[in-house]
């Protein structure tokens, strides 16, 4: 099977990689004990995630063995060549590209209790992106979804409640212009990253999908539609209110970087960001992500690792079986107790023990639920359809150009490449 970063402890046997990697950890002076419900070093979660996987296949006879094809385009190039040649790994794992590997119908649908198992005890965020034709063909077992967060100091020095989060655009925007006024340059009031990139996308899609608008429809560009406009027309004006260049940077780096030197007082992202600021000496609020006039809570899956299983694979029983087991109360249990991501298990999330333990992550499981989808794959040219689309926004952020007009021909060159 393939491995992810988060769970990554080494290419090979997977019952020959534990050992050597918790003598790793050992050696940077890491405790690699685990009780379940108790706190652990975050560096150690892999060790334990495929420790508890090993244990589990082992009891029913099954060899794991790990293989690294990276991520990203590499991963995505790999994976394609990979169904080309009908020389895949029996269990594949991606972000983006994984729904549209199973409609192309490269992926092998779950089998159907599996299925009902996952509908009734497990939150949408994990499956609903990978659902097709009432199929699933994957699930990740710590997605993520974007919640708003904001660094209170610099929100109280704006005059703002550190404790009240905005819960409308309107709100947002004067929020952020207020915290701008008072930086006088020092800081500003930050918003979402928009880069003409997947951590743009993944991003602001949030807001696309609260606003009822969309990248595409069945495969096909649905860039110029009034709700992408009016979501846009909020990114230009967050945009003027903020360090020039900052929302659109080139690298997503260069924006967080920002965040954690506290020159920006708000930011949509992943759950990971809720430790990762505390991490950085950032007092952190963190809510849902505020509403359009009319719009509903939605949300895109960010740092999903979505686990199929291809119509090739040789050995589709024991790769269901590993997947079986990421739904396991153990797995999920350790994901709990990471205080990085939530669980997917409701039974997990929805005890009044995570409730207590964890208010800031149990805000995002709740988002994890309703809709909640992934980016969507072009039915051609994908690359080149999201290059335009991101472009457009660009563009629009960065001149006075009429939004609907710059929309309405990123709509039309989408189209001729998707066609």
């Amino acid at each position: 099977m393939l491995t992810e970063g988060a769970t990554n402890v080494g290419t090979g046997k997977l019952g020959d990689l534990l050992a050597p990697k918790e003598k790793e950890l050992k050696g940077k002076g890491l405790d690699t004990s685990y009780t379940a419900g108790k706190v652990f070093p975050a560096d150690t979660f892999g060790f334990h995630y495929q420790t508890i996987l090993y244990n589990k296949m082992k009891e029913k006879n099954i060899d794991v063995k790990m293989q690294d094809w990276g991520w990203g385009e590499e991963l995505i190039q790999k994976q394609t060549a990979g169904f080309l040649a009908k020389n895949i790994p029996d269990i594949i794992v991606g972000e983006t590209q994984m729904n549209g590997f199973a409609q192309q119908g490269l992926l092998e649908p779950f089998p159907d209790d599996l299925a009902s198992e996952i509908r009734e005890k497990v939150a949408d965020a994990a499956w609903k992106p990978m659902e097709v034709d009432g199929k699933i063909y994957g699930l990740a077992a710590q997605p993520g979804v974007s919640s708003l967060y904001w660094n209170k100091d610099l929100v109280k020095q704006a005059g703002l409640d550190p404790e009240k989060a905005p819960t409308t655009w309107a709100e947002l925007l004067d929020n952020v212009k207020k915290v701008t006024e008072a930086g006088k340059g020092k800081f500003y009031g930050g918003g979402v990253y928009a880069g003409a990139n997947f951590g743009g996308y993944l991003r602001y899609g949030a807001l696309m999908m609260i606003n009822g608008g969309a990248f595409a429809d069945g495969g096909k560009p649905a860039f110029n539609s009034d709700a992408n406009v009016e979501t846009v027309a909020l990114l230009r004006e967050l945009n003027a209110v903020n360090a020039p260049g900052l929302m659109v940077n080139t690298s997503e780096g260069a924006y967080f970087d920002a965040w954690y030197k506290k020159q920006f007082a708000y930011i949509i992202d992943g759950p990971w960001q809720s430790q990762q600021s505390k991490d950085k000496g950032i007092d952190v609020g963190m809510a849902p992500i505020p509403l359009s006039p009319n719009g509903k809570p939605g949300d895109i899956t960010i740092g999903a690792a979505f686990h199929s299983v291809p119509k090739d694979s040789k050995n589709k029983e024991a790769a269901f079986q590993y997947i079986r087991a990421m739904i396991s109360p153990e797995i999920q249990q350790l994901i709990a107790d990471s205080n990085v991501r939530s669980p997917i298990l409701k039974e997990i999330a929805e005890s009044d023990t995570y409730k207590k333990d964890h208010p800031a992550l149990y805000t995002h499981y709740l988002a994890m639920s309703g809709n909640v989808q992934g980016l969507p794959t072009f039915a051609k040219d994908n690359s080149k359809a999201w290059q335009i689309w991101g472009d457009a926004v660009v563009k629009a952020l960065m001149t006075k150009g009429d939004i609907k007009a710059i929309l309405d021909d990123a709509q039309k060159r989408a189209e001729a490449v998707t066609q």
